[in-house]
């Protein structure tokens, strides 16, 4: 009786090891994603908004991008709004290779006040690093001037 357990012991413990080697095969046969690069093409003003320009300059798509503008300062510190897209329904989650994505603060909130302001702008993706600029402006009323 005691070898007949030790025969199903070892059948069992190879088809437990036949299970983990396929797996693993399967696991690490994932590619990973493609990497590409962003630039900020450009950040202006507006009445009432900050608006800035990515581009994808790399030969991937993008994928699951965040940029994010931030814009603070005025008199006594009364502007400070943050736009944060993660892709929408009209704009997706993704930026083809060679193509923009303007996106705007104006969504978030109207920029009303006066003073100086400081203007951080970033992108970045899954497969894509971390890009930033910054900008300095100045707000008189609803125009926003962008130096």
């Amino acid at each position: 009786m005691k070898h007949g357990s030790t025969w199903k012991t070892a059948g069992l413990f190879f088809s437990i090891f036949t299970v983990c080697v396929l797996l693993s095969g399967m696991i690490s046969a994932a590619e990973p994603l493609a990497t590409t690069t962003f630039e900020i093409q450009s950040v202006k003003g507006g009445f009432g908004k900050v608006e800035c320009i990515v581009k994808n300059t790399g030969n991937q798509t993008a994928k699951n991008i965040t940029l994010n503008i931030t814009v603070t300062g005025g008199i006594l510190g009364r502007i400070n709004i943050t736009k944060t897209c993660t892709g929408c329904s009209n704009c997706g989650p993704d930026i083809a290779a060679g193509t923009t994505r303007t996106e705007s603060t104006k969504e978030t909130g109207t920029i009303f006040g006066f003073g100086s302001i400081d203007i951080l702008v970033t992108a970045k993706a899954e497969n894509a690093p971390k890009v930033s600029t910054t900008k300095t402006g100045f707000v008189l009323g609803f125009f926003v001037i962008v130096n």
